[in-house]
C-alpha cells in the first residue's frame, strides 16, 4: 500500500521533480517563496515571478502540477520499492544534511543509516592495479568490521572493490552504501548488476536524480559531492594525477572533512593522485585501517574479524622484499638495522618496506621498527 505524504512533502516532490538534480535552484525558489507550499500555490497564477526559470524547469513543473501527477508518481516508486527523504526528515542522513548544497530529496532503495558512528568514502581509478584491487578490498572489508559505514559508487575498479570487502565482514549489520549517478533503479555498469543486488540487500543505493536518470558524464560530478557528503572521511587508494577522485577530494575538503590516501610506488600512474595529495598536504598517508579509526577515536578492528592469515610465498615478492622479509623473520629490526644490513639503497629499503606495509606483511612498530604481521600472514620458503 502507497504510503501517505503530507502537503508539504507533495510540493517538495513537485519541485524537486521540476528542478531534478539542481538543489540550488531548488532551494532559491523556496526561499523566494517563503515556503514550499506558498511556492506550489502560486505557480498557478504568479507567472511573472515563474519567468525567470529556465523554459525547461517551468514545463517540467506544468507537467508535476496536473492532477494525479505526484499520485502516479508515488505509485511508480513504490512499485520499484523507492523510498525519499529530504533534509529535515529522520532518514535523512545527518552527515549530508550538513554540507552547502544538500540532495532536496534523496531516493534510496534498501535501508539507510540515518546517523552511522563512522562512515568513510573510499574513492579511486576505474583501473587499479592488482595491488591497488587487494587494497580497497582490505579496508572497505576492515572498516565495516569495526563498525563503519562504507559509502562508494558502483563504479567498476576501486569503488566496487571496496564494496565488495565491506559485504566480506559478514556480520556487519549495514555495511555499505552506494551513491549512484544515475537513478536508484538504474545499474550502472550493468556488469555489478550482481553488486548491486548484494549492497540493496545489507545496505542502500541512493541518488539524488530521479528514479529512471540514465548514467550521463555530467552527473558524475554532481553525484561526488554527495559521496564525500555522507562520509566523515574520504580514502583515496590510486588515482591519476587528474581525475574524478581528485574532485570528490576537492569536496571533502570545502566540506570540512578528513581525507586520507594510500601512498603509491613512485612513478606509477595509478600513484600520482595519491601520492600528489599527500606531498601537498591535502590529505593524511595511512598505512592501515587503525591510522583512519584513531584519527576518529571510536572504533577499532576486531582481531577476531580480521581476515585469516594468508600463506605468502617468497617467491612471489620482489627480490628487495624478499631480502627484507628473510631479515624480519628472525625477528623485528628498525629501518636503520635494515639498511645496515642490505646492500640496498635507502631509497629502495623504504619503498619495499612501504609496499609491504600495504599488502599487510609488515608492521611498524614505535620507533620506526618493523616486523612480520603474524596475525596476518604467514611466509613459506619454497
Amino acid at each position: 500500500m502507497m504510503r501517505e505524504i503530507s502537503a508539504k512533502e507533495r510540493a517538495r516532490l513537485w519541485l524537486n521533480y521540476g528542478t531534478q538534480y539542481n538543489s540550488r535552484l531548488f532551494y532559491r525558489v523556496v526561499s523566494q517563496f517563503g515556503s514550499l507550499l506558498e511556492a506550489m500555490a502560486a505557480f498557478s497564477h504568479d507567472k511573472e515571478r515563474f519567468s525567470v526559470l529556465p523554459d525547461y524547469v517551468s514545463a517540467r513543473l506544468r507537467e508535476a502540477r496536473q492532477e494525479g501527477f505526484i499520485d502516479r508518481y508515488l505509485e511508480q516508486l513504490e512499485k520499484k520499492n523507492i523510498r525519499f527523504t529530504y533534509p529535515g526528515n529522520e532518514r535523512y542522513p545527518k552527515l549530508l544534511s550538513e554540507i552547502h548544497d544538500p540532495p532536496s530529496v534523496l531516493y534510496y532503495i534498501g535501508r539507510i543509516e540515518p546517523d552511522p558512528e563512522l562512515s568513510i568514502a573510499v574513492i579511486g581509478s576505474r583501473h587499479p592495479t592488482k595491488y591497488g584491487i587487494e587494497v580497497a578490498k582490505r579496508f572497505g572489508y576492515e572498516l565495516a568490521s569495526a563498525g563503519a559505514l562504507v559509502v562508494a559508487g558502483l563504479a567498476e575498479g576501486i569503488d566496487a572493490c571496496a564494496a565488495r570487502g565491506a559485504l566480506d565482514a559478514k556480520h556487519a549489520v549495514c555495511p555499505t552504501l552506494a551513491v549512484l549517478g544515475c537513478g536508484v533503479d538504474v545499474v550502472y555498469p550493468k556488469t555489478n548488476e550482481k553488486l548491486y543486488d548484494e549492497i540493496i540487500e545489507r545496505g542502500a543505493v541512493v541518488s539524488e536524480f530521479l528514479p529512471g536518470t540514465e548514467p550521463l558524464k555530467l552527473h558524475f560530478p554532481i553525484r561526488n559531492r554527495v559521496m564525500s557528503g555522507l562520509a566523515h572521511g574520504t580514502l583515496v587508494i590510486e588515482a591519476a594525477e587528474r581525475s574524478g577522485t581528485s574532485i570528490t577530494a576537492g569536496y571533502a575538503h570545502d566540506q570540512g572533512r578528513e581525507v586520507f590516501a594510500v601512498p603509491g610506488r613512485i612513478g606509477d600512474e595509478m600513484s600520482a593522485g595519491p601520492n600528489g595529495m599527500i606531498s601537498r598536504g591535502e590529505a593524511k598517508a595511512v598505512f592501515s585501517t587503525e591510522d583512519i579509526l584513531s584519527e576518529f577515536s571510536c572504533l577499532h578492528v576486531p582481531a577476531e574479524t580480521r581476515p585469516p592469515a594468508n600463506v605468502v610465498l617468497l617467491s612471489s615478492l620482489s627480490e628487495d622484499q624478499r631480502a627484507i622479509c628473510r631479515l624480519l623473520k628472525s625477528g623485528e629490526m628498525s629501518f636503520d638495522e635494515l639498511c645496515d644490513s642490505l646492500s640496498l639503497h635507502i631509497g629502495a629499503v623504504n619503498a619495499s618496506l612501504t609496499e609491504l606495509q600495504f599488502t599487510g606483511i609488515v608492521q611498524v612498530l614505535p620507533g620506526r621498527r618493523y616486523c612480520i604481521d603474524t596475525d596476518r600472514v604467514k611466509l613459506k620458503d619454497i
